[in-house]
């Protein structure tokens, strides 16, 4: 069973969210992809600020800045007094992983790279990226997200802060076959976390962080043993949510909600 990871190297959550996945299968992933977003840091720097504005966006800003600190520092001293990983980069190190970044992963030179690596299942967690079918098709056992929300519901971005906005009393983690259209196939794994009414945006990240690497390691021993059975991902009961506008900030925090 040969796995390529394609996901983001952010330094707070994605760490914790896939450690237990290396630690649990990292004998069946060769290869770990960072796909960033196709942004400029600026554009995104602006897209953050909208959403969360100037105090949230300082102290997740703050969090950031450590996190990348960390990074860049002896890793075993830091892992012994933290007690977990600061960057994706150390974590699959740590694993003995190879992790190439790239910045176009629809690029014909990386598509054939992936061709010539024929690997069984293509994995994307929080990739940054969309996918095209020549890539797609690639993986002999197909393509496979693992999405933070309960699809058909909030396909998109920014599913945290979607599911605080309309006060859901719970959420979960999707894995879906992948389709050149954002969270549209077939959905193969799903698991719930309850959301509680005084829950932060980076209470229900934590929770994703908890919840996504059990789907993740159940999608990947499924492929393995063959016994994947899919259900369709009936968009018309979801919707798709983009990433939140000042508008839908501002309405977010009169709700009563709160980012950290």
């Amino acid at each position: 069973m040969d796995v390529i990871l394609f996901t983001q190297d952010d330094p707070i959550y994605m760490p914790r969210y896939l450690e237990p996945v290396f630690s649990e299968r990292s004998e069946t992933l060769s290869k770990v992809v960072l796909a960033p977003m196709q942004r400029s840091m600026l554009e995104e720097v602006r897209g953050r600020f909208q959403m969360f504005g100037p105090s949230a966006f300082f102290r997740f800003g703050l969090r950031y800045v450590a996190g990348k600190i960390a990074a860049r520092l002896p890793t075993g001293p830091v892992y012994r007094t933290t007690g977990r990983f600061h960057s994706v980069r150390t974590l699959a190190a740590a694993y003995d992983i190879p992790v190439e970044e790239v910045n176009d992963v629809n690029d014909e030179a990386f598509v054939d790279q992936i061709r010539e690596l024929k690997p069984d299942l293509v994995l994307s967690i929080a990739c940054g990226q969309r996918m095209g079918e020549d890539l797609l098709e690639i993986p002999e056992e197909g393509a496979i997200n693992v999405h933070g929300s309960l699809l058909p519901k909030y396909r998109g971005l920014s599913t945290s802060f979607w599911v605080l906005y309309h006060g859901e009393d719970e959420s979960g983690v999707t894995a879906h076959y992948m389709t050149p259209e954002f969270d549209s196939g077939e959905i193969i794994v799903q698991q719930k976390y309850e959301v509680l009414p005084d829950d932060t945006m980076h209470d229900i990240y934590l929770k994703l962080t908890e919840v996504g690497p059990d789907v993740a390691v159940d999608v990947i021993d499924q492929v393995a043993d063959g016994t994947i059975e899919t259900r369709p991902n009936d968009l018309e009961e979801g919707e798709y949510y983009s990433r939140p506008t000042r508008d839908d900030r501002r309405e977010f925090r009169r709700r009563g909600n709160r980012f950290i």
